[in-house]
């Protein structure tokens, strides 16, 4: 980002490139012409510091992730940089030390650094990129994990007395950073979406969970067993992009519910750690095609992460991108069933204007900028578009209900779209794409 005149480190206090000629920088949640702004060396040189003074693992890791000033993590280059810092500090100060906690601490800065990596990764060149440099990087931190057990002898470790001292620290390596490390091969495995990587995620994920069910993780060794099935089944679909919607999945997203309604018990609503799953559940929602129930918790999030983070942060671009999506209804129009986005209607809703055709893919790009105007009766509402039904006689109790478009079917007296209602206590029905309106706007809640 562009360093605003005047601008300063907060710690040394110096207005231009530190000794190295490296310039300020500034990527937390810090806001405003000059606040947050440091060297990289000057932020290194506070986080020794205060690693060395560390009574504990938290403290130990605490400034390398997170700033000082708004008490939020580091994001993008400069969290992978303090990431690379942090490792080196942690190796230079205590990787050749015999302790088994300073070995923690060793470990606790390479399992940082493959986090901050993986959240780089992707599909484009360079975030593919960090996919291979995370890989490499979770082997190395397996090997030293075997090595750290050869170290100590671990062999037979499982069978001492589990309120032992040495039993814990065991258990607290397998379980922490081994099962960990499995896990994070497995999730670099599944980023190509290929039938191998999804056989070598498998893979890993079967050690993560031999090594949760060993050490007595339940909770953990059940997610491993979700990763499992849902990857299993992504491997033997045709098409490996579109998510597995199995009882796994909703598996899952109750998994993801929990830890958003938990976290903000006890957390509240301004914690990154309620907002991070609270997303990350809006988007599995979308993902299976529940989009009011996505776009509310979303609509209610958004502003929350912008007010915690500003506008420019990684986090609350993704948290727009994602209320973006929401917003966009999608249908197929007949007698070809191609896919468009609904923009608005016209003519008191006999007429609604399309642009399309859309590709079906993951984020559903328009193929161009044409626009149409097709008459409702040939609209079919796309899954999860949320729609309200309207001109029903003999269920009438249902008009002006808001509900979800489900599947579609061919019947002698033409198509029905079977509807999920936003209201529990009302059944699925079939019901006329002419009697259903596309909900632009969600109404608000009762």
């Amino acid at each position: 980002m562009m360093v605003p005149g005047g601008a300063a480190c907060y710690f040394c206090l110096g207005e231009g490139p530190d000794d190295e000629g490296k310039p300020l920088v500034r990527d937390c949640s810090c806001r405003g012409d000059s606040a947050g702004f440091a060297h990289l060396s000057c932020l290194t040189k506070y986080a020794e510091q205060k690693s060395r003074a560390a009574g504990d693992r938290n403290s130990f890791s605490d400034p390398w992730e997170i700033c000082t000033n708004c008490k939020q993590s580091f994001q993008n280059q400069l969290s992978i940089d303090l990431a690379s810092a942090f490792v080196s500090f942690a190796e230079a100060n205590y990787g050749h030390a015999g302790k088994g906690n300073d070995k923690l601490r060793v470990l606790d800065s390479l399992r940082h650094k493959i986090v901050v990596l993986s959240t780089q990764c992707g599909t484009s060149n360079k975030q593919l990129r960090y996919n291979a440099e995370t890989t490499i990087f979770t082997n190395e931190f397996l090997s030293i994990i075997d090595q750290t057990k050869k170290d100590f002898k671990m062999n037979g470790w499982i069978h001492m007395p589990h309120d032992s001292e040495k039993y814990e620290y065991y258990r607290w390596l397998c379980g922490n950073y081994e099962a960990f490390g499995y896990y994070a091969l497995g999730a670099m495995a599944q980023c190509d979406k290929s039938k191998e990587g999804f056989k070598i995620a498998i893979t890993h994920f079967k050690k993560a969970r031999a090594i949760y069910n060993l050490v007595g993780l339940t909770d953990e060794a059940k997610q491993m067993e979700n990763r499992i099935v849902v990857a299993t089944e992504l491997q033997a679909s045709n098409d490996p992009r579109i998510i597995a919607s199995s009882t796994v999945t909703i598996s899952m997203l109750q998994n993801l519910k929990n830890k958003y309604e938990q976290n903000l018990n006890i957390e509240g609503m301004n914690s990154e750690d309620t907002l991070r799953p609270g997303m990350h559940y809006a988007s599995m929602l979308w993902a299976i095609h529940h989009f009011i129930e996505a776009e509310r918790l979303a609509t209610k999030l958004v502003p929350i992460i912008r007010r915690v983070h500003g506008p420019d942060h990684k986090s609350t671009i993704e948290a727009d991108e994602l209320l973006a999506k929401l917003k966009r209804r999608y249908v197929s129009v007949l007698p070809d069933c191609k896919l468009f986005q609904a923009l608005r209607y016209e003519n008191d809703v006999e007429v609604c204007v399309v642009m399309g055709p859309v590709t079906v893919t993951e984020p559903r790009q328009v193929d161009d900028g044409k626009t149409y105007r097709v008459e409702n009766r040939l609209l079919l509402p796309f899954a999860g578009c949320p729609v309200i039904c309207h001109g029903l006689v003999s269920a009438s109790h249902l008009n002006g209900e808001l509900g979800e478009a489900r599947t579609s079917t061919n019947t002698k007296t033409g198509f029905r779209l079977a509807v999920n209602f936003e209201k529990k206590s009302l059944k699925s029905v079939l019901i006329k794409p002419e009697n259903l309106r596309i909900a632009f706007e969600l109404p608000n809640e009762e």
